[in-house]
């Protein structure tokens, strides 16, 4: 165990909690300067605490291009702006944006990675198509999309995910509540590992659909590829025709 952990195990991170509020009053200057305060992973509540009250430097610091060394800080920053928003935010497309967002809006032309990580209310409107794991881990909320990579509602429990366009591979892999909505097709391993929630994909789904799956819904009104429910534990699979090695127990839509 490092000294750090050590200090932060022994004091109950009381320790670092004073020295966050003997800094609350201070400027924060930048991303950099920020960093050299909480870290470059810190936890949200390190960040609004020093996050500015004024909306303009608020504002700057958000307008500062972050690169992959301040992404997660320039997310939760993202997202503190946007709650204190009384009008739906206009962002960049760069990775975490909405990083835990609680509510307000957020509005982004095209998305990256990572939009709307660990989500717990509010709404995410994307105009284009987002990156790699948009809606992972969220809890609550909304996100529109008109199309995403890989990964898409990744480990979700709540909230509400809706993909206009086409979804990449692994949508909703080990999800375990929450809906998901693809408008058009939908990738390999849709439901991989699913425990709850529900999927409904407009069109065609990939191969192993709802594989490993041990609870929830999967809906397809297209056809299914091959091996759909392959090993599936429980739940319940629906498509509107099923590729070869289809698995026992999977049904088609009335």
């Amino acid at each position: 165990m490092s000294m750090k952990r050590f200090m932060e195990d022994a004091y109950q991170g009381k320790a670092r909690v004073k020295r966050l509020e003997t800094r609350r009053g201070d400027m924060v200057f930048g991303l950099e300067d920020l960093a050299d305060r909480v870290g470059t992973r810190p936890a949200r509540a390190e960040v609004e605490a020093l996050a500015p009250a004024d909306e303009n430097l608020l504002g700057q610091l958000i307008a500062a291009e972050p690169g992959k060394k301040y992404q997660v800080l320039w997310g939760y920053l993202s997202s503190i702006a946007a709650e204190r928003s009384s009008v739906p935010l206009r962002l960049p497309a760069r990775d975490f944006a909405g990083l835990e967002l609680c509510r307000g809006s957020i509005i982004l032309e095209e998305g990256k990675d990572h939009v709307g990580e660990r989500m717990k209310g509010g709404r995410i409107l994307v105009h284009g198509s987002a990156g790699d794991f948009l809606g992972q881990e969220m809890s609550g909320g909304g996100i529109v999309a008109w199309g995403c990579r890989d990964y898409a509602f990744r480990n979700m429990r709540g909230g509400f995910g809706v993909v206009r366009g086409n979804s990449g591979n692994f949508t909703g892999l080990g999800n375990s509540g929450g809906r998901i909505v693809v408008r058009g097709n939908c990738g390999e391993r849709a439901g991989w590992l699913m425990r709850g929630g529900s999927v409904r994909i407009a069109q065609d789904a990939g191969d192993f659909l709802g594989l490993l799956m041990s609870g929830g819904m999967i809906a397809v009104k297209g056809r299914a590829g091959k091996r759909a429910g392959w090993r599936r534990k429980g739940g319940e699979i629906r498509a509107g025709s099923f590729g070869p090695e289809a698995a026992d127990g999977v049904l088609g839509l009335d």
